[in-house]
């Protein structure tokens, strides 16, 4: 195990440092035009406003689901409905928050140099 890592090791330090080609260079679509990029945003927003009402409205359909075995006292059912509760729940979170999930990858990824 040591000697492959002093190989990796002795065989990096070899090879020249050779300049970043992208260093500098951030990803923009506004040079493919205004009316490209609204475009984009239209589109992107809409997609994120059906998965939202979409999400809810399995969450909803779940709760009810869960609502209704209880009320039956179906233990099978209720475990079905909590689970689906739950899930569509954190899908709905996630969702939601997508902004400053891909905002928080990418800032760790221009933190760590990508």
């Amino acid at each position: 195990m040591f000697s492959t890592i002093s190989n990796e090791v002795i065989i990096r330090s070899a090879v020249p440092m050779i300049d970043n080609p992208l260093d500098g260079v951030t990803p923009s679509i506004s040079v493919l035009g205004v009316k490209f990029e609204g475009a984009v945003q239209m589109i992107l927003g809409a997609l994120w406003a059906l998965a939202l009402v979409l999400l809810a409205g399995a969450f909803l359909w779940n709760l009810m689901k869960w609502g209704v075995a209880r009320n039956r006292g179906h233990s099978d059912d209720i475990e079905e409905g909590a689970a689906g509760v739950k899930k569509t729940g954190i899908a709905f979170g996630a969702t939601a928050g997508a902004s400053v999930i891909i905002g928080g990858i990418l800032a760790l990824a221009t933190a760590a140099g990508a």
